[in-house]
């Protein structure tokens, strides 16, 4: 997109001017510019007659290109607007904002906005609840001739979500499965992410949260672990392909009570605790599991090496071990590493100073190889006495 490029608008698309939602719910998340671009969308809206610069744009508004394609982005992840390109030109549709009621009633959005005005602010704003029932009136009871066109279902009647991830049946099966938030404004918001990213709904989104939470707390970090982890094409030999099946298939907590078991030991307070600040470093099950094995692997004891174990799995958080997988070929690789460190060992260097000074040197000198020497020591004595001649 460049300044020369032209766009034009959207027919029979006019919207409201009714700024009261704008500036109560969107002004404080999508910022001044992003709304000045979307007032100024809807003031020059002119039912697509004709082509006009983004320059105008730029110049209207005193924005530079990078802030006029900021603020696009942000108004169409808002769904107020949506930009269609085709070639080198570019054509708007406005959309209406959602009612202070409906945009509090959206999950994510009222989170954003109670991370910037707070919780008491965003209260403030909620409408009040009618006393008494509803009197609910179908088209239908006004419209009897409806029934003839087919049902609402098939004309299209259904309600618009404004997304797919429904939050309070996530939070029933939370309660079911009592599992909750660690801090619920900012899973929600990455939870949200989660799921638009990977296009998935609430309910696939719950399943990983719940199989990466950690003590019934949801963690979004280990969610995101588990979703990058990929295939790995290795041949791992019978031993690493039982190890990397044992890791998982069992919980941390159950991986370390085998170990101990075997070892007559049972599980401290500080070993769970490791466990938890391993955890929180992001680390899979699976992982963990692994390091568990190496730790105990180094020393003939029935409790873990803490400082050991530490020190591996920030290396392994450092490095983005995501799966058990990954984890064995770490080792692997480490224990060939410094396998050839010690072929490639050089040996001892040579010196200067005598053999036959070392206190520990035999002499393996033959008897014949002694007599000749002794030979020459003796012609070398003699010349000796003679003036060296």
């Amino acid at each position: 997109m460049k300044p020369i490029d032209r766009f034009s608008y959207l027919k029979n698309n006019r919207v409201s001017q009714d700024t009261s939602s704008l500036v109560q719910c969107y002004l404080p998340i999508i910022g001044q510019e992003a709304l000045s671009l979307y007032l100024y969308t809807i003031s020059f809206w002119d039912n697509g007659r004709k082509e006009h610069l983004f320059s105008n744009i730029l110049n209207h508004l005193n924005f530079g290109m990078d802030r006029l394609i900021k603020s696009l982005k942000i108004l169409s992840a808002f769904n107020l607007l949506t930009l269609y390109q085709k070639g080198d030109t570019y054509q708007l549709a406005l959309h209406a904002p959602l009612s202070s009621q409906d945009f509090l009633e959206h999950p994510v959005y009222r989170r954003l906005l109670e991370k910037k005005i707070g919780d008491a602010a965003v209260e403030d704003l909620k409408v009040e609840s009618a006393d008494g029932e509803v009197i609910p009136v179908s088209l239908n009871q006004v419209f009897p001739d409806l029934a003839e066109l087919g049902s609402q279902e098939d004309l299209g009647f259904k309600k618009k979500v404004a997304n797919d991830f429904d939050l309070d049946h996530f939070r029933q099966l939370m309660a079911r499965d009592g599992l909750r938030f660690a801090d619920e404004q900012s899973d929600v918001l990455n939870l949200f992410a989660i799921a638009e990213e990977k296009k998935w709904t609430w309910f696939e989104t719950y399943q990983l949260a719940k199989s990466t939470a950690v003590s019934q707390v949801i963690s979004t970090k280990r969610m995101r672990e588990k979703i990058a982890q990929k295939p790995i094409s290795s041949d791992f030999n019978p031993k690493e392909a039982t190890i990397i099946k044992e890791a998982k298939s069992k919980t941390a907590l159950q991986f370390l009570a085998e170990i101990k078991q075997t070892r007559k030991g049972t599980i401290t307070q500080t070993e769970r605790e490791l466990l938890q600040q391993m955890a929180g470093l992001g680390l899979l099950d699976e992982v963990i599991n692994i390091i568990l094995l190496l730790t105990f692997n180094k020393v003939d004891s029935a409790n873990i090496n803490e400082k050991y174990a530490m020190k591996v799995a920030n290396d392994y958080a450092y490095q983005k071990i995501h799966s058990a997988e990954e984890a064995v070929l770490r080792i692997r690789e480490r224990g060939q590493k410094s396998q050839a460190q010690k072929t490639s060992k050089p040996g001892p260097a040579k010196s200067n100073v005598p053999k036959w000074s070392n206190p520990d040197y035999k002499n393996e000198t033959s008897e014949e190889t002694r007599l000749e020497l002794e030979r020459k020591k003796q012609e070398l004595l003699a010349r000796l006495e003679k003036g060296g001649d």
